[in-house]
Formats: structure tokens, C-alpha cells, sequence
């Protein structure tokens, strides 16, 4: 029987010998973009206001709504709650962040004397914003009485002679070879394998650490014509920064054979830098009306993967006399390091924002993102079964924002919602991962200084399988929820 559950394992598993997925891909493709307060308290929905560092990453033309120069500063402060669930048990995990920075920038608005005829302004300025954050704590817990990680390691392994396995597979097949979580699948089989367990019933935990941000540093300009007619375009230099430890831990009360107990820890960091371009458009035809649209280039990323294992295990190891001692063993793997690329999607959104008066402004942007036109690629692989993946898997994601403003006198009062749908097709089990976002916010302004401080609260669920490629009957469900407090203080002169 447990030979014909590791050969239908087998068919589930991503036979790559990388720590590369098409999920990485996809991390750095989806932005939830963390700019200044005063855009963070609007849900980051400030596409057509402008004069706002956050708008310059969105659509560059709201740079040119500005009149003068402005120099900004953004922190935040970032509280991240996982629940996970997992045969029958639950689990909370909590990661915090006491000082991240959001946004930095410097604007300068020059005037052109023209009699307000062509141009009135031009406008350039760089900056900096945090695109998304990675930092979450996952713990998963359960018993499981019928499948193990002992199970994913002899699948994979499975057509490997047994002499090869360092040199084929030095990360995972190979020290799950010398810890003794797998044997040969019969007497003299060199090249085929099966769990070490003589029966199922471990408790299994998982224990993943993620932590790095990706993050863009923008160099933009702007041109105003007579207040009517905005366009701006914008270098985006983006910087990817991603640390991920994975601990799993499966232990067998009273195991009279095989491990007792094992430890298997997979560790990558990730790092690298991408280019695109945006273009967008401002048009205010009344004075309490404006429309806005950008286009964004694929982010070219070139990547850097480091990444290493080890595994340790305790129980019963064979002797040359056929008999069992009750020792340990561990394997460490050598650190890999693997340079790829990524293509991130092409990009475009649409503003309006209505003006009814001098007090209040409401905006609502809309944001596209094909996900299925992710690209993967390197000198070394080909990437044909992520690429397969992308195209079964990933769809166009979309993303409404809406956002209020109320102003009463120096005092600014400001409301948000955001809504992400999920990057996944319908046939995924993550099609319904969809993203919330909620936000208030207060600000001071005066005509040389502003402070502004915004909540915001951003929620999904998603499914989380355990041993990548291996699809079981029992997921892991997690719900994320992340609580931010970020502040901007500013000049303007």
C-alpha cells in the first residue's frame, strides 16, 4: 500500500532540483503598494488627486498637480497575525515590525511665466515606496495518520540510484538518505524508495519565518498644461529583499523502528533589483472633475537565490548486524546559489476623483495586473513546469480602491477601502484568496508643513500545503491579517 501511495505522490511532484517555484515569481509581482499616511488613509486610492509622493509608483501625472517643492518622510509601525488550521488543530502566530519605511521623497514644481498658455509647470522629483511587505510567522500543527514528509522525500528520490542522490538531489533527497527517512523499496532496488515509517499516526509541525520587502526607487517627471491637462513618466528601479526558514518537525510516540523523531530545515534568501516604466495622464475638463489613466512596463528582475538544507533525526538506526540502535543522525546540504530571471506582468489603471466643493474629495482607482503572463527564465533551466504552472494556475488580478477625504480648515479626515481579487484561476484552491483592505487617517496641513498619521487593516485567507507539490486532502488553512500604523511629516517651501 505504501508503495502505491508514493508512486501517486510521485505524480504530484515538482521534479526541479531548485528552490524556485512559480510562486516566487508571483511575490514579487503582486503589490500592495505602502505609501504616505495621508494615501495610506484613503486605501492608497489616490490615482487622480496627486501632489502625493504615493501617486508618482501609480500614475506619474499626479506629480504634476504640484505647485511647489515638498520633501517627505514616511515610517510605519506593523503588527501581523496568522491563524492557521490543519487536521482538526489550530495555531496563531504573531511577527511585528517597530520601524519600516513606507516613502521618501523630494519634489520640485518649477513655474513657467506664460500667461497660463502650454505649459505652467514642469515638475520632477524621485522617490522611494515600499511596494509590499513580506514579514508573516506561520505555525502549523496536527496529527496525521495518513501521509508524511518521509513520503514527498522517497517520492522524489524515486528512478535516483542511491549513489547519486548527493550529486542529483544534495538538498532533499540526499539528507533525507543519510538521516534514514528512506529505504529501499525492496531488497537490491537501488533506485526506488518508500517512507522509513512502518506506519503513519506522527505529529507534524511546520514552522515558516518570512521576512524582506520589495521596494522601488522612482525617478520622475511631470508637465502641467494651464491646470487642464497633466502627463508624467517615471524610471522605476525596483529592489527585492526576501529571507524565508521553513522548520519542519515530525516526532512517532513508542516507534519501535524507523526515526522516533526529525528535524528538516530549508532556509533561501533572495535578492534583486528589476526596471520598468510608467507613463500616465491627468485630464481635469471642470474644476471638480478629474480623470486619470498610467500604463507600467514588465519589471525586468534579475534574481540571486542562496539557499541551503539540514536535516537531523533520532531513532532506530540500522548496524551491520541487522539489529536496531537508538541514535541520531544529520546531514547538512552545501549552499546552492542560482541567478534567474523574472518578467513581471504588464500594468494599467484608471482614476477619477470628484471635487464637490473645497472640503471634500473623493477618488477611486482600478488596477490590472495580468499574472498569467508571468515569465521565468535562466541560461541554466528552462522552467517548462513553472511555466506550465503560471499558465494553469494564474489569472488577470484586479483591485478597486475608493477613498474619501473631509477637510476642515488645517485638519484632514480620511477614509478607505481596498479590495484584491485573487491572482488564482478558479480550477486553484486559492481562487477565493482575495485581499481587504480597510483605513482612516488624520492630518495637519499648513502652507509650509504637514503631519498626517492613517490606520489600516488588511485581511486574506489562503491554502497552504504543507510539502510543496504534495496535494493531500488536508491543506492548511491560514487567515493573515496585518495592522499598520505609518505617519508622514513633510515641508513644502
Amino acid at each position: 500500500m505504501k508503495k502505491i501511495l508514493v508512486n501517486i505522490f510521485a505524480v504530484l511532484l515538482c521534479a526541479t532540483a531548485i528552490a524556485q517555484s512559480e510562486s516566487d515569481a508571483l511575490r514579487y509581482s503582486f503589490y500592495m503598494p505602502n505609501g504616505t499616511a495621508r494615501a495610506n488613509g484613503m486605501a492608497g486610492s489616490f490615482g487622480a488627486i496627486g501632489a502625493d509622493p504615493s501617486t508618482i509608483g501609480f500614475n506619474p501625472a499626479g506629480m504634476g498637480v504640484y505647485k511647489s517643492t515638498q520633501i517627505s518622510f514616511s515610517p510605519s509601525f506593523k503588527i501581523n497575525n496568522t491563524e492557521s488550521s490543519y487536521l482538526g488543530s489550530s495555531n496563531r502566530d504573531f511577527s511585528a515590525n517597530y520601524f519600516d519605511i513606507n516613502e521618501a521623497s523630494f519634489v520640485q514644481a518649477i513655474e513657467r511665466k506664460n500667461d497660463n498658455v502650454g505649459l505652467t509647470y514642469f515638475i520632477w522629483g524621485f522617490s522611494y515606496n515600499k511596494l509590499n511587505k513580506f514579514s508573516e510567522n506561520i505555525s502549523i500543527s496536527g496529527i496525521n495518520d495518513h501521509g508524511s514528509l518521509t513520503d514527498w522525500f522517497a517520492a522524489r528520490a524515486n528512478g535516483i540510484n542511491y549513489l547519486n542522490l548527493e550529486s542529483n538531489d544534495p538538498f532533499y533527497c540526499h539528507p533525507a538518505w543519510e538521516t534514514y527517512l528512506i529505504d529501499p523499496a525492496a531488497p537490491g532496488d537501488n533506485e526506488h524508495y518508500v517512507s522509513a515509517y512502518d506506519s503513519y499516526g506522527e505529529k507534524q509541525s511546520q514552522r515558516i519565518t518570512k521576512k524582506g520587502s520589495l521596494g522601488e526607487y522612482n525617478i520622475a517627471i511631470a508637465f502641467n498644461f494651464m491646470h487642464k491637462l497633466y502627463i508624467g513618466a517615471d524610471l522605476g528601479i525596483q529592489s527585492v529583499n526576501y529571507r524565508q526558514n521553513i522548520i519542519s518537525y515530525e516526532s512517532r510516540e513508542g516507534a519501535t523502528s524507523g526515526p522516533k523523531s526529525f528535524t528538516f530545515e530549508d532556509y533561501v534568501r533572495s535578492t534583486g533589483s528589476g526596471v520598468n516604466f510608467k507613463l500616465g495622464i491627468l485630464y481635469q475638463p471642470i474644476e471638480q472633475l478629474r480623470f486619470g489613466a498610467a500604463i507600467h512596463t514588465p519589471t525586468s528582475i534579475s534574481m540571486r537565490d542562496k539557499y541551503s538544507t539540514s536535516c537531523s533525526m533520532k531513532g532506530w538506526i540500522p548496524r551491520t548486524d541487522n539489529t536496531l540502535a537508538d541514535s541520531s543522525a544529520s546531514q547538512n546540504s552545501p549552499e546552492g546559489e542560482f541567478e534567474y530571471n523574472i518578467l513581471s506582468p504588464f500594468r494599467a489603471n484608471a482614476s477619477i476623483c470628484f471635487i464637490p466643493n473645497e472640503h471634500i474629495l473623493i477618488n477611486v482607482d482600478y488596477d490590472l495586473a495580468n499574472y498569467n503572463a508571468i515569465k521565468m527564465r535562466s541560461e541554466d533551466y528552462d522552467f517548462a513546469t513553472e511555466t506550465n504552472n503560471i499558465i494553469n494556475n494564474y489569472k488577470v488580478g484586479h483591485c478597486v480602491k475608493l477613498g474619501a477625504e473631509y477637510r476642515l480648515g488645517a485638519l484632514n479626515m480620511r477614509l478607505g477601502g481596498a479590495y484584491y481579487t485573487s491572482p488564482y484561476k478558479s480550477s486553484s484552491p486559492n481562487s477565493n484568496a482575495d485581499t481587504w483592505l480597510a483605513s482612516a487617517g488624520l492630518g495637519f496641513r499648513t502652507n509650509y508643513f504637514f503631519f498626517d498619521i492613517a490606520y489600516s487593516y488588511m485581511a486574506n485567507k489562503y491554502v497552504y500545503y504543507m510539502y510543496e507539490g504534495l496535494v493531500t486532502s488536508d491543506p492548511s488553512k491560514i487567515k493573515f491579517s496585518r495592522h499598520q500604523i505609518s505617519f508622514t511629516i513633510g515641508c513644502k517651501f
